[in-house]
This record gives structure tokens, sequence and C-alpha cells, in this order.
């Protein structure tokens, strides 16, 4: 028969008729201790059962099943007492996969019915909601809000927050799979993608007397991210770091406004005394640029591109030739002891390199002598002086280069010449022995700005006294020409330009055909009357050259010295054709006019001389000219090894003088040409002076060498 026990706190039936009286076992209900034989207290009364019976903890493994175990019996009910007393004793079978399966797939009605739930369950199950929202929350403080909070971070300053991430050093409460915060050096830590607050940033910055260059550019990082209030401060800190730490720190430079010129000159560019060049070289030792330094950069800039033009103008495979030439030209003076200190401006203007100076000189000795702050104001000074010369340089360019297009015009077929430009000086056809001039052969022209720096030139340079009487001359020892400038006598300076050149000219031509070996012409009437010839010209405002062949000075020389002699009742003195042509050398004019004319003859040699060459090419309707032409190619290939005599006889085979008879006739045309139509010529029919200087409608300034044109 069975024995019932209620639990006395929820009222709950056991039975317990197997039980020694005193047995003590747990409420399987409401987890109370039942004591077997105990009265029920007469004031519970059991509650009413719920509609959903919460379930009863699992058995835990290895607890007792049998009376005096650790939990003691659980409830049974009463319908499924003699199942469970029978399944009791037998020992559990091992079921394979498919029973398993057939048994999970049984009704629920089958299983027992779930009670309710113990104490512990109850505690662990609210422990798990706890550790459920704790996590939620810790990964809603993860996310930045529109106006996000600072986070205390142990170890650090709530306030404070670093400006990036830092992996290797994870911060408490990164949450699981996130990126963790990272403490700056600044102080302080800040949520990836977030930004420090302009009053954080600021506490921090107060806090720090000292900061470190690193620190500096760490606050300035910091201001830049703070908005409009940080914008202003962030310039604040990049000037000092600037001014004391960093001069260079790029970022700070282009937050206020700087632009930098960092752009070292080419390694094929070995001779950098060019304006843009030097500007380049000025404008990398500055190498920022300020707000109100923006002209100066663009013009900076502007010389960097006319750098890399020069440099591409270099190059041995796509570049410029004459460039090259021209430029090595330039480096040659640079190395001249002579003229290497001189402050002169160049000009390019093939086949011609012009140059033009005062008498300053300035050595680099000299320079580093200068203190260092007033350096660059002698320098500017320089410079200042070498812009003054562009005007009378983009003149003489253009003299000189009509100067040889009509050299050539006139000349270069009769004569074989080839233009010296050209590959290997237009001899390319040379064997490699004798080949030379690579790149072209550049013809050198120095102008002193007056006769003061002529002097001083020869005076106390190379110590040369150079005569009073010399205007300029053309050295063959060099292959220059030297001039002075003459703004009060334009027309005497312009010829003479265009003479000296025509010496320049035959000079380097006659090496051109002699295999550019030396060479050795005495002077003749030929050197000077063709000089005089060619250089006879006028110059119209828009600097171009009318070669006429009329001589004003050596022209306005004779009607001079004729109105003298026909006052005195003399003649002119005339030398003979043939003595005339024989003549080598100055000093055998001289002593043949005192000899005959007992006077002085060289002004006379020089006037008869420019117009025998003017009878033989332009008198009698250029009866002479063709074989005037074959006599200078004899000249131009004039022997320079005993050559004595070789003027004499070229001219008397070119023009088929065999007697003395056909001295006599060339002799007579040539006075009746030089008394009746040269001398008496109407000086207004020459043409008119010459413009000054400045009266040149539509002279634009150039500089002198462009490498982008």
């Amino acid at each position: 028969m069975s024995k019932l026990q209620a639990c006395a706190k929820c009222g709950a039936q056991f039975d317990v008729s197997a039980m020694a009286a005193g047995t003590a076992f747990t409420c399987g209900a409401c987890g109370a201790v039942v004591t077997v034989g105990a009265a029920a207290s007469p004031s519970r009364v059991p509650p009413a059962p719920t509609s959903r019976p919460i379930p009863a903890p699992a058995k835990a493994a290895g607890s007792a099943s049998k009376p005096g175990g650790l939990r003691g019996p659980q409830y049974v009910p009463v319908e499924r007492r003699r199942e469970v007393a029978a399944a009791a004793p037998a020992a559990p079978e091992r079921r394979g996969r498919d029973d398993h399966e057939g048994r999970a797939s049984r009704s629920r009605a089958e299983r027992p019915a779930k009670k309710g739930m113990s104490a512990a369950a109850m505690g662990g199950l609210a422990a798990g909601v706890l550790a459920l929202v704790i996590v939620g929350f810790i990964l809603a403080k993860g996310k930045p809000s529109a106006d996000p909070a600072p986070m205390p971070v142990a170890g650090t300053n709530p306030a404070a927050r670093g400006t990036g991430p830092n992996p290797a050093s994870p911060v408490a409460g990164t949450p699981a799979g996130g990126s963790p915060s990272a403490v700056g050096a600044a102080g302080g830590g800040t949520p990836a993608g977030g930004a420090d607050s302009f009053a954080a940033i600021e506490a921090d910055f107060s806090k720090k007397k000292h900061k470190s260059k690193d620190e500096l550019k760490q606050f300035f990082e910091r201001y830049k991210l703070a908005g409009p209030q940080g914008a202003s401060r962030a310039k604040e800190v990049a000037e000092v770091i600037i001014r004391e730490e960093d001069p260079d720190f790029a970022p700070a430079r282009a937050l206020l406004g700087y632009k930098e010129f960092n752009h070292p000159i080419p390694e094929m560019i070995s001779f950098t005394n060019y304006p843009y060049i030097r500007a380049v070289e000025e404008a990398n030792k500055q190498r920022w640029f300020g707000p109100d330094e923006m002209k100066e950069y663009e013009l900076a800039m502007h010389a960097w591109e006319k750098t890399l033009a020069h440099e591409k103008k270099l190059d041995p495979d796509i570049g410029d030739s004459t460039f090259r030439a021209l430029d090595g030209a330039r480096r040659a003076i640079a190395r001249d002891p002579h003229f290497k200190d001189y402050n002169y401006e160049a000009i390019f203007a093939s086949p011609y390199l012009i140059c033009y100076s005062s008498d300053e000189r300035l050595s680099e000795e000299d320079l580093l002598a200068i203190p260092k702050k007033d350096r660059q104001a002698k320098l500017a000074e320089l410079e200042a002086t070498r812009k003054t010369y562009q005007r009378v340089l983009a003149e003489k360019a253009k003299i000189y280069q009509q100067l040889y297009a009509e050299f050539l015009k006139r000349y270069g077929e009769d004569c074989e010449l080839k233009d010296l430009m050209g590959a290997y000086g237009g001899r390319p056809d040379y064997p490699m022995s004798k080949r030379s001039y690579k790149d072209g052969c550049p013809m050198i022209i120095w102008i002193f700005s007056d006769r003061k720096a002529f002097d001083d030139y020869h005076d106390n340079v190379v110590k040369s006294n150079i005569p009073t009487g010399v205007a300029g001359y053309f050295s063959p020892a060099t292959g220059w020409v030297y001039l002075y400038d003459e703004p009060d006598n334009r027309e005497f300076e312009i010829n003479k330009n265009v003479h000296e050149g025509t010496h320049q000219l035959e000079h380097w031509f006659q090496k051109q055909k002699r295999e550019w070996g030396p060479t050795s012409v005495p002077q003749s009437f030929f050197g000077e009357g063709f000089a005089e010839y060619i250089g006879s010209v006028n110059l119209a405002k828009d600097r171009s050259l009318k070669f006429h062949g009329i001589n004003r000075p050596r022209l306005e020389f004779l009607k001079s010295a004729d109105a003298q002699m026909k006052q005195q009742n003399r003649k002119l003195p005339i030398f003979p054709t043939k003595v005339l042509v024989g003549f080598e050398g100055y000093g055998a004019v001289d002593q043949w006019a005192l000899e005959n004319w007992k006077m002085p003859g060289l002004g006379f040699f020089y006037a008869q001389s420019w117009a025998f060459v003017n009878f033989l090419n332009e008198g009698l309707n250029k009866k002479y000219q063709t074989k005037f032409k074959g006599y200078l190619d004899d000249m131009l290939n004039h022997p320079s090894v005993g050559s004595s005599g070789y003027a004499f006889e070229q001219f008397k085979q070119r023009f088929g003088l065999k007697s003395e008879d056909d001295w006599k006739k060339l002799q007579a045309e040539f006075e009746k040409y030089y008394l009746e139509t040269l001398i008496p010529m109407d000086l207004s029919k020459v043409g008119d002076q010459p413009p000054t200087r400045e009266d040149w409608p539509g002279y634009v300034p150039i500089e002198p060498v462009d490498p982008t044109k």
C-alpha cells in the first residue's frame, strides 16, 4: 500500500512507502527539502497548477538514483512507477544510430511532464541575461554617435584620445572582432575613425610646456581634425614647427599656403651661367614660396621649364647640335683666364656667340670676399647691369646673322663654302683624323661698351698696349673679333662690325677649306679692301641691312684729300695697280709712300683698296665680278707655308694680266672709275644715316638665350 508525503512548501505529493522515516529528499517542484514522516504545515495550501509547468533541470551525471543518493529520490508520477521500478536495476544499453533516431522522433506526449526549475538553474539564467546586457552595452558604446562622449580608459586621461590606431596596445573594452583604439603619443585615446574635441586638444597642449618636434607634429595633425576652431590653431603650430623645428615639414608648409620648389639642375648641364638656370639654383636654395611669393614661384617654374628645354637641347641623341656648339663656346669663355671674370651677357645668334660687357669684373674669390649678407645684393646688381645690354645684343645679332647669310649667298656656291654650323663644321667628308667641330663651328665676338673698357682690357687684363687708332680687330690667334661700341658715330660703328666680321669669315672658311689647319695670310689690298667693301652697309629702322658697297667714311676721306690736293695744284695720290696688288704688310705700304710721295700712305691704302675691290665687283657693269669670285676662292685656299707672292701671282692669273700693257689697261679703267664715278658721288645717295639704338619701332625685348625657341 502506498504511503504519500506532502511537501510542506508547495504541497506536492510523494510516495514514501519504501523510505524509512526521517529520510530527507528534495522536492522536484519547488526545491524545498522534504522529510519522510514530517507533518505538513496546516497553513500551507498547494498552489494552483500553472498552464505550462516549468521543466525540472536534468539529472547530473553521476547523481544517485536510489534512496540515500546525493539528492535523494525525485518525484515520480504514479502512472510510471512500475516502468521506473522495472528499469532501475538494468544497466544502460548501447543503442545504434537507427534506434537513437527512432527515439528522437517519438511524440512529445510520450515524454514525462516537467514540473519546474531549480534555484541554481534560475540563478544561472539570470547571470546569462546579465552578461548579454553587458555585452550589448559595450557594443553600443563602440559605435560613434553624433556627439560622442569621452569613455574613460584605464590608465589614461578620459578627456584625451589618440589620433590613430595602435594595434600593439589594445584598450580594455574593445568589442570582440573590432579595431582597438589607440593611445596617442600626445596623450589620450580616440575611437577608430573619430577625432578629438578642440577643448580636449587644448587641454593636452597646455599640459605640455616643452614639446618635442614629434609632439608638435602630432598636435598639428590633431588640430587639423578639430574643425574650424582647430584650423586656426593648426596654422599657429605649423608656424612654430617651421620656424623652430623642421623648416621642410611639407604638411605644415602646405597648410600655410606654401609651394615647394625642389628641382636639382640636371647632370647633363655642366655650364650653368644662364639667367634661367641661375634662377632655378636660387629657387632651389629658397625651396619654399609663401602665399605672397606666388609670382616669384611662377617665374621660378618658368625658369625650370627653360632649364628642361636646355637639357633636351644638349642631349646627344635628340638635342640641337647648334645649341650644343654655342653652349660649348660659353664653357670655353668660362675657362678663359682673360674673360671668365667679366660681368657679361651673351646671345646665341647662330653661327655666332656675341658677348657684351663693360670693364666690370668679379672673380669667385672677390664674390666670396663680400659679406654673405651683401652677396645676394651684389649679384642682383650685376644681373641688373646685364639686362641693360639686351637691346644692343639684339641689334648685333641681326647685323652679324645678315652678314653670314649674305656672304654665303654671294660666294657659297662659287667657293664651295659649307655651313659652319653643320656637322663637323660643314665638312663631315673629311677623314676621321681631320674632322673637327662635331656639333658645328661657332664664332665668338666680344664687344666692349666703350673705348675705356676696350683699353682697360688691353692695359690691365692681357697687358698688351693697343694703338689709339685701332677701333677694333680680328685675331687669327683666337678666331675672335674684339670691338667697342661707338653710339655717337653709328655709321662707323656698324660698318666696322661688318668689316671685322668679314675678316672672321675669311679666316674660318679658310680653315674649313684647308682641313682646319692653320692660316697665314699676309696683309694685302684684298684683306682690307674686301672687308671694307662688304662692310659698306645701310641699317634700316627694322635692323635690316643693305649691302651696297659704298663706304661713306672712306669716300669722305677721299673727297677731302682730293679737295686739298687741288688747292695745292697736286694730284690725288694713287698707288699703281701692280704695286697695290703686290703689297704684303702695312710696313711695305708706308715705306713705298714715303719713298714716292714723301708722306705716309696707310690712309690712302685703305681707301684705294676699298675702291679697287668695289671697282672689280661693281664697275664697268660688273665686268670683273666673276673673276673676282675666283680670286676670292684662291685667297681662301692661301697656303700657310712658302706663300710669299701667292696673292700677286693668283691675281695675274685670274685677271689674265700677261704683260705691262695689261696692267696699264687695268690701271686706266680703275682710275677713270675712281676719279669720275666714286669720288664725285653724291653722299646723299649713299643712304640715310643709321637710326639710334633707341629708334627701333616694334622692338620686343627677348631673352638673349632662350632654349624654348
